[in-house]
């Protein structure tokens, strides 16, 4: 269960996408609900409803409010057959507390988010604290996250982190040509594309920035910078693997870092915010975190590795290693254990 569009990409979506594919090669049949602002033509995937936009923390969340994604999920949960049902965000209205609350099986919930304020939370409290004692298991996906939910939710929680196919991003690397820094993400204020792009102007040389996720009215033309806007996952892989340092220049509100971790994957060093989400993510021999906000310290570690191939394949070649321990080989086997555990 994901409260999230499933049409609109985002962290919970890829994460679910990935379980859902590990849990199939495994033999086990998954039905995948969420809302849908158009047709999805994907095997078991169950459709709430058409999603509504509100702005929060910096960034668009868009999930299902009506009473008619609230009877759908209510519906698809119970008469699906299911032996555990797992439901991301379980506190999220609509259909992730109708999920829960509806389930007549071992409920698994794991909690992605992290924020300055657990406002939702505290305001509908007796509701999350009901549907927070129906919750066979809770999962957490980082330490960070784990801190945020335990404010109005105490109790034990799991850390399973989450995973990528790192195989997926091990794509050949090409040289020979202008330096590039490639940014993936929306252009929203806590993605801090803004402080990205003043570190950029003060870069020596002629590096080339590439923003995929970027519309391109969102940001004004200037030299150096190539705007892709959204790409396919196939297209995604190929610009990550071709850069020579991703960066990732949030300002706050990430409990994860899966843009991280891809780059990672792909052997690409990357300069990221100095956020716990991050830092649990990216050690020090695998790229360089700066305070978040801080032009002119993103500018002094995009320079320093733009300078120095043989640190960015040190660098990229450790963070290929680090990223082995998010393969969804061994990721999803612990969430599979924890299935079993529940079930017995």
């Amino acid at each position: 269960m994901c409260p999230y569009a499933w049409t609109t990409p985002g962290g919970v979506q890829t994460h679910v996408a990935g379980l859902a594919a590990h849990l199939r090669s495994r033999g086990a049949r998954v039905d995948v609900l969420a809302p849908a602002d158009r047709p999805v033509d994907e095997p078991g995937f169950v459709p709430l409803g058409r999603s509504l936009g509100f702005r929060w923390q910096g960034t668009v969340t868009r999930v299902t409010l009506t009473p008619a994604a609230v009877a759908r999920t209510r519906r698809a949960v119970r008469d699906g057959g299911h032996d555990v049902v797992h439901v991301h965000e379980p506190m999220l209205p609509a259909a992730g507390l109708t999920a829960v609350l509806a389930a007549e099986c071992p409920v698994v919930g794991t909690f992605h988010m992290t924020a300055r304020s657990a406002l939702w939370y505290r305001v509908f409290q007796p509701v999350v604290r009901s549907a927070g004692r129906r919750l066979d298991a809770r999962v957490a996906v980082s330490e960070e996250a784990r801190r945020f939910a335990e404010r109005v939710l105490p109790g034990r929680y799991r850390v399973i982190p989450n995973a990528i196919d790192v195989e997926a991003y091990r794509t050949v690397r090409d040289g020979g040509r202008d330096p590039r820094i490639l940014f993936v993400g929306r252009d929203e204020p806590r993605k801090g594309l803004p402080v990205l792009l003043r570190a950029f102007e003060r870069l020596p040389g002629r590096p080339v920035l590439e923003l995929v996720g970027v519309r391109p009215g969102d940001v004004r033309p200037r030299a150096g910078v190539r705007i892709h806007g959204r790409v396919s996952d196939e297209e995604r892989i190929r610009l990550i693997a071709e850069a020579d340092v991703l960066c990732v220049p949030s300002l706050g509100g990430e409990s994860f870092g899966v843009v991280v971790l891809e780059g990672m994957a792909a052997g690409v060093p990357v300069v990221a915010s100095d956020l716990p989400g991050y830092a649990a993510v990216l050690p020090p021999s695998a790229g360089r975190l700066v305070p978040p906000g801080d032009e002119a310290a993103l500018a002094g570690a995009l320079a320093e590795l733009l300078s120095d191939a043989e640190l960015r394949a040190r660098l990229g070649e450790e963070g290929r290693r680090e990223a082995e321990r998010f393969d969804w080989s061994r990721v999803g086997e612990e969430i599979v254990a924890l299935y079993e555990e529940v079930l017995r």
